[in-house]
């Protein structure tokens, strides 16, 4: 009782301050406002968030080296929500790098390798889909390699080790690649372009950094040519998209050989095995 009468005189103190109570009592039709990680892309991700686990947990015992995991399919799905918010919260030192740099950043240039590409590989919906959709499947598909929660956390420190060092090295030495092809209104690839603007960040590649991560990760599970796969489809892509040229891929491949085997493996090797 005593609290009801606090809460009338409090509400009665509040209405002499109309604009206390102004938005609740006469809202306004305010359209709302939504940055480049649109409420679209939000609905696409939870979709795939709902659909992907049980397709993972599925598979991941007819790979030809099933892990012997612990995980049910409700862990499935708990890791892939904490994958989710992992990505996007690391990513911040990514877009952090776009603004934040210590010089004016140097344009790569393009080389034979580049213009033999373009030549027998005209961009496509194709190259925009693994450019784009593949690569974040491929988080995705790390999950069969899990063993439980504490391999979990270990891979995505491994992670964030490796999106640390490409951070320091764009702040450093910021660059860019020299011009990016036009969308076409493709949608995966205009959405994209205006979160990944081409400020900073072209080299080493983050693409093919983590595509080779996930090589080393998913070789001993399906198999070491399927898992070459990866960073070879996302390699060409990011040719393909103009998002990179071939120095980029090149300097991310051995940037990832390096951390993986001489700082990650020899963390801990059974995590991180060769």
């Amino acid at each position: 009782m005593v609290y009801s009468k606090l809460f009338i005189i409090l509400l009665f103190i509040m209405s002499e301050r109309k604009h206390f109570l102004e938005p609740f009592i006469s809202p306004k039709k305010i359209k709302p406002q939504h940055s480049v990680f649109s409420i679209d892309l939000v609905i696409m991700l939870i979709i795939t968030i709902a659909i992907i686990p049980p397709i993972f947990y599925n598979i991941r015992n007819k790979v030809k080296y099933p892990v012997k995991s612990t995980l049910k399919i409700t862990d499935y799905y708990i890791l892939s929500i904490i994958l989710v918010y992992l990505v996007i919260g690391v990513y911040q030192q990514y877009f952090w790098t776009k603004s934040n740099k210590l010089r004016e950043a140097t344009i790569m240039p393009k080389t034979i390798i580049d213009n033999i590409i373009n030549k027998y590989f005209s961009m496509n919906s194709f190259w925009i889909y693994v450019y784009n959709l593949i690569y974040y499947l491929i988080f995705g598909f790390i999950i069969i390699s899990i063993r439980d929660y504490k391999h979990f956390a270990i891979i995505a420190l491994g992670a964030i080790l490796l999106l640390t060092g490409l951070s320091i090295i764009w702040y450093f030495y910021p660059n860019i690649v020299e011009e990016r092809i036009d969308t076409n209104n493709i949608y995966l690839f205009e959405k994209t372009q205006k979160i990944d603007t081409n400020h900073n960040n072209a080299c080493p590649s983050a693409h093919v950094v983590f595509s080779v991560y996930a090589f080393y990760l998913l070789k001993n599970v399906i198999g070491f040519f399927p898992a070459l796969l990866f960073p070879i489809f996302i390699s060409i892509s990011c040719i393909i998209t103009s998002q990179h040229v071939s120095t980029d891929v090149f300097f991310a491949i051995i940037y990832t050989i390096l951390i993986y085997n001489f700082v990650l493996h020899k963390i801990d090797s059974k995590s991180f095995p060769l």
